[in-house]
Order: structure tokens, then C-alpha cells, then sequence
């Protein structure tokens, strides 16, 4: 029998759930805030304070988005139309498509917040939550193969199947989709699949978080250690710093959200959650920075163009 998700089960990244909150995180309306005496407490203080600090959040949100979605239309729009792709361009193509939605998503909802039209953040959360699972089942399967074609060189090259990239993104972005259809149906039906869903995004942040540690660490000992030593490439280097990006910024929204829901009395997370979506967003803004920044490495001084760059950061040359 389908039942109604408890209120506390949380512990999941792709929903809208700063910007629909209540006064419980401190969110309050202008006409509340600045009511004659109205001293609501809430716990970042009054309303007045509150509902400012909640324009700071949001101020900030959209800021970062905007850089995000530049930056990462332009590496769609380049690796899409004017670079010759490789194994890696392709994942790199698809998680720049996860960022720019998933950041788009969240300038959407912030928007709706701002008009005091809530609700219809229902309509957007397919897409905040499919962007979002993609963007993590992608930077496994990058980290991953790099990984692998470091680890066994002759056999990458020689058995790796033409289309793996291809056919190994398009079965990510399927099954992104299909939870993130799901889990919008559970919360607007309040099925039981709600909360089935919320378990599935924690296990696939944690293995994301076990994947991309494993295989950085190979990364580094099969560059610097040994009689494997090489000089590191281009492509290696904005593995790292991507990956780089997520345990400092993508993460500790993760573990918040985790810590909340099996570890409540450890965290008062929900009063503080609207910050934490700041390094989430901020993460997907700064990959597209991360791959022109490698780029220009090694190039003589001068402007150079941008699909130069960028193709210089994605090709195994050092």
C-alpha cells in the first residue's frame, strides 16, 4: 500500500527543497519580514535577518549559475560542433550537458522561490534530479576508464570497443532518467518509491565517493611511483583537478544530506542546507574553467583560440 514519506527522509541532493522551505530554515516572505512587530524566531534568528540571509543564498546561486551555464554551453557548443572527439571528449561532452542542466534546474527553481510560485518546482525536479544522478554516474565512469587505459595501456588500445563512450553514457543517462522520473512520481503521488529512491542516490554518492578515491590513488601511484613514472598528461591532469573539484565541492552536500538522514541528532543540517547548495553549484560551474585552464598549459603566450584549448586539455599529450 503506498504511503506518505516521512518528512525527515531527506537524505538526498537533487530536490527543491531550500527554496521550499519554510520558516524552518529561515525562509519567510518580504510582507512577513517586515511586519510591524513581528519577531518570529527562527534558527538563523528573526524573520528579518532570515529572509536576508535566504537573499544572500539565492543572490549567490544565480551568480555562480550564470557563469556555470556560459562555461559549460561553451563546452558543448565546441566539443558538440568544432572538436574531433575522442573516448574522453564524449564523457566530457555529456558531463558539461548534466551540469548545464542541472545548474539551469536550480536557477529555475530559484527563480520560482523569487515569484513565490513554489509549487511548480514539481515540473523541474525530473530534471534537477536526472542532471544531477548523471553528472555523479559520469565522473565514475571518466574516472574509471582513465584509469583502466593507465593501468593496461596495450589492452585499452587494441580491445577497447569503438562506441564504449557512447553506449556507456547513453545507459547513464537512462537510467538518471528513469529515477529521476520516478522519484518526481513517488514525492508528487507520496508512494513508498519516494523513499526508494532517496536510498538509491546515497549509495550512488557513496560509491561515487569510493570510485573516484580508488582510482585517483591508482592514478598517482601509477604516475609518480615506481618503474611505472611518467610524466602526466593533459587529459590526467583535469581528471584529477575534476575530481579534485567534487570531493571539495560536491561532497559535503552529500554528506550533509546523508548525516540528516540516518544521523539527525549529529547535525542540525536543515537549518544551515541552503548554504550547501553554494559548492554544490559552484562545482558544476567550475569544470568548464578547469578544462581551458589545463589547456593553456604549455602554449606559447598569446590568444589562442578557444577550440584549440580546449582540445589540447582532452588529448593524451603532455
Amino acid at each position: 500500500m503506498a504511503q506518505e514519506p516521512s518528512g525527515d527522509a531527506r537524505g538526498f541532493s537533487p530536490r527543491p527543497g531550500p527554496w521550499q522551505s519554510d520558516l524552518s530554515n529561515g525562509s519567510v516572505s518580504p510582507a512577513e519580514a517586515k511586519a510591524p512587530g513581528n519577531i518570529t524566531q527562527t534558527p538563523l534568528g528573526d524573520a528579518k535577518s532570515s529572509f536576508n540571509y535566504m537573499i544572500i543564498v539565492v543572490a549567490v546561486v544565480l551568480l555562480i549559475g550564470l557563469f556555470g551555464l556560459v562555461g559549460n554551453g561553451t563546452v558543448i557548443w565546441l566539443l558538440g560542433f568544432r572538436v574531433k572527439r575522442n573516448p574522453f571528449s564524449v564523457y566530457i561532452l555529456n558531463l558539461a550537458i548534466a551540469d548545464f542542466l542541472f545548474l539551469l534546474s536550480i536557477a529555475v527553481v530559484v527563480l520560482l522561490f523569487i515569484n513565490n510560485t513554489r509549487d511548480l518546482t514539481i515540473l523541474i525536479l525530473p530534471v534537477l534530479s536526472t542532471s544531477y544522478l548523471a553528472g555523479l554516474t559520469l565522473l565514475m565512469a571518466i574516472s574509471t576508464e582513465r584509469c583502466i587505459s593507465a593501468l593496461f595501456p596495450i589492452w585499452y588500445r587494441c580491445h577497447r570497443p569503438a562506441h564504449l563512450s557512447a553506449i556507456v553514457c547513453a545507459v547513464l543517462w537512462g537510467l538518471s532518467l528513469c529515477l529521476g522520473v520516478v522519484f518526481s512520481v513517488g514525492i508528487y503521488y507520496h508512494l513508498v518509491l519516494f523513499l526508494i529512491v532517496i536510498l538509491v542516490y546515497n549509495v550512488t554518492s557513496f560509491l561515487t565517493l569510493l570510485v573516484l578515491c580508488v582510482s585517483s590513488l591508482t592514478l598517482l601511484f601509477r604516475v609518480h611511483c615506481g618503474s611505472w613514472r611518467r610524466q602526466t598528461t593533459k587529459l590526467h591532469r583535469v581528471i584529477l583537478l575534476t575530481v579534485l573539484a567534487f570531493l571539495l565541492l560536491g561532497l559535503p552536500l552529500n554528506v550533509g544530506l546523508f548525516i540528516n538522514l540516518f544521523f539527525p541528532s549529529l547535525f542540525s543540517f536543515l537549518r544551515y542546507e541552503p548554504i550547501f547548495y553554494i559548492p554544490s553549484v559552484l562545482n558544476s560551474t567550475v569544470n568548464p574553467v578547469i578544462y581551458f585552464f589545463v589547456g593553456r598549459q604549455g602554449q606559447l603566450p598569446g590568444r589562442k583560440a578557444l577550440r584549440d584549448v580546449l582540445q589540447s586539455a582532452l588529448t593524451e599529450d603532455t
